[in-house]
């Protein structure tokens, strides 16, 4: 429902697409994905199938669900905003740029030119920015329970995602400054509240419950694919967690179980990946992201099982 006037175009958004050449164009696709929900959730998943063997961002794999049940708790909260405020995106943010459609591509595969053209465009309701707000909870939890670096570092590297993907969503002309500020702020917000409510990370099955809480409060803005969807996936999260938190170990012992693990979480990925590109019914919607989030939280279980 739209409850707020389009009065979000400060003319920031429009001055910088229009001077962005299309290369630019491309490389800040690219950055966008940094914060998109998919890579999002396959970062939490491979944080926690490989714990402190991750490369530079390795942790224990409690707080790994922590920044995993983060990541499920942006979508739950990004879709109840957008759904309740249901504020339109700029002109032409569902029009891949003139480049993508170009006969200089051509040769390009079918496939990637999809992948171009998802990259660079976007629909549905715009306020607040979906990818700015994501971005600042997942990689700014990362930054509190990494305890590699200084401080400091892990800060400046958080600010500097964060910045680049906002900043794309302005160069690819599909939100407003307003949108992504009010991200940016609300993400702040949330990541502080939830930092203390999961005692600094270590504990993550209360971040799930508040994704759960969100995703059922975002199912009365509207039952929608994505919104139950994201509600099945928290539940997932949310029960297999508290099945397994005690059992998972801590650290992964050899490289077959993380090896294993990766195949667990591979199957729970193109599980997800099938439903977003079906969208079947809500109820087998909701049973498939169940199934799904709840096999990547189980997957350290699973492949050490397995081992």
């Amino acid at each position: 429902m739209r409850l707020v006037s389009n009065g979000r175009g400060v003319g920031v958004t429009e001055a910088i697409h229009e001077l962005a050449a299309w290369p630019v164009v491309l490389v800040f696709g690219l950055v966008t994905q940094l914060g998109d929900g998919w890579f999002l959730f396959v970062l939490g998943g491979a944080l926690l199938v490989a714990g402190e063997e991750f490369p530079v961002l390795g942790v224990d794999r409690r707080r790994a669900v922590f920044v995993l049940a983060l990541a499920l708790t942006y979508v739950a909260v990004v879709g109840a905003l957008k759904g309740y405020f249901g504020l339109d995106r700029p002109p032409g943010a569902t029009e891949p740029p003139a480049l993508v459609r170009s006969p200089a591509l051509s040769w390009v595969p079918g496939a990637l030119s999809a992948l171009l053209e998802r990259a660079t465009t976007a629909e549905g309701p715009g306020f607040p920015s979906g990818h700015a707000l994501g971005t600042t909870m997942v990689w700014g939890g990362l930054a509190l329970v990494v305890d590699r670096g200084t401080a400091r570092q892990r800060a400046a590297g958080a600010v500097a995602i964060i910045g680049l993907v906002s900043l794309s969503r302005l160069v690819l002309g599909v939100h407003y400054l307003v949108d992504v500020v009010a991200g940016v702020a609300v993400g702040l917000v949330l990541l502080g509240a939830l930092y203390r409510l999961a005692d600094g990370g270590t504990e993550p099955g209360r971040v799930l419950g508040v994704a759960v809480a969100t995703g059922i409060a975002g199912l009365f803005t509207g039952v929608t694919f994505d919104s139950v969807a994201a509600t099945g996936g928290a539940v997932g999260g949310w029960v297999v967690w508290r099945a397994v938190a005690d059992s998972t170990p801590a650290h992964p012992t050899n490289s077959g179980e993380i090896v294993a693990g990766f195949a667990v979480l591979a199957g729970a990925g193109a599980l997800f990946a099938a439903l977003e590109a079906v969208e079947p019914s809500l109820p087998v919607a909701f049973v498939g992201a169940t199934l799904a989030v709840g096999g990547a939280v189980g997957a350290p279980l699973l492949g050490e099982r397995a081992v």
